[in-house]
């Protein structure tokens, strides 16, 4: 694959989620009602986002390509174990997994879909920027 090609694919996908969590922080009632250490977390995931898809336009090379796989790689892990955070809200595991990832779930006063789809589809994404990370990353010579 291309590296400058890779690097627009990476940072291209990397500012969609960023977009995306700000799309949850503005409509997810419920999060900042309910979870303001979680709605805090999203606003860090967000930077994070800009700025690794910054890094890796401005720089693509081995060590960006690298941080933008891990970077995907460790989102998709915290956002799954987060389902483990469902007691501090009183919820069930299985409630606030369905809460967080169902897609069809109406939770008033959000509208449907939020955050389950937004959420799938930033997975989904985060998926696909550590797999074009990889494989950029392995093939970007070092520059001296």
């Amino acid at each position: 694959m291309e590296v400058p090609k890779a690097s627009r694919y990476v940072a291209g996908l990397l500012a969609l989620t960023g977009i995306m969590g700000i799309e949850i922080l503005a409509v997810d009632q419920v999060l900042r009602e309910t979870a303001l250490t979680h709605f805090y977390g999203l606003v860090l995931f967000v930077v994070i986002d800009f700025i690794v898809a910054a890094f890796v336009i401005a720089r693509p090379t081995k060590i960006a390509f690298t941080s933008a796989a891990l970077w995907g790689l460790l989102r998709i892990i915290i956002q799954l174990a987060d389902v483990y955070q469902a007691h501090s809200l009183g919820m069930r595991y299985t409630e606030f997994a369905n809460y967080l990832f169902n897609p069809t779930l109406t939770t008033p006063p959000n509208p449907a879909g939020v955050p389950g789809a937004i959420i799938d589809l930033i997975l989904l994404l985060e998926l696909v920027v550590f797999v074009i990370a990889w494989r950029a990353r392995s093939s970007t010579t070092p520059k001296p």
